[in-house]
């Protein structure tokens, strides 16, 4: 009887924890990696990295990540850095970034982009943690018909 007792406080103990689990699995790293509701004003994708939301746009070998907080107002970008990684075809170019202009790191580097490119933006403010979030930039585009119909 006693042996039996143990095994259900063991099992009632295992179930609690595992109940007091789920509902933390729930705000794991995923929410980073999905759409945010912010809807971007520069042409480019958005996400959600800590305090802020990132704005990714590419344009002809230069990276612009613009920087703003969760009400949608600019975040000086003045001291800041950071790195994007774009992911294409297996290979990885790293394109430092640069405080520019306002809520802006700017970076240059020769990548090309498909759909099946993934960019990984590494974001440090000065006196700020360090932010990350990842990118599909061409996801979501319409696919362009081909010129050759055979």
């Amino acid at each position: 009887m006693n042996r039996a007792r143990r095994s259900s406080r063991y099992g009632a103990t295992l179930l609690l924890a595992l109940a007091c689990t789920l509902p933390l699995s729930s705000h794991g790293d995923a929410q980073h990696d999905n759409p945010s509701p912010f809807q971007p004003s520069n042409g480019g994708q958005a996400r959600m990295a800590g305090p802020y939301y990132l704005e990714l746009v590419a344009r002809r070998n230069e990276i612009f990540v613009y920087i703003t907080d969760h009400a949608g107002a600019a975040v000086g970008s003045a001291g800041g850095k950071g790195k994007a990684v774009v992911h294409t075809d297996g290979h990885g170019l790293t394109i430092l970034l640069a405080a520019a202009d306002g809520n802006v790191l700017k970076g240059a580097g020769r990548f090309k982009l498909k759909r099946s490119s993934i960019v990984y933006v590494t974001v440090h403010l000065r006196r700020a943690k360090e932010q990350k979030a990842v990118f599909r930039p061409l996801e979501g585009m319409p696919v362009e018909p081909s010129a050759n119909p055979n």
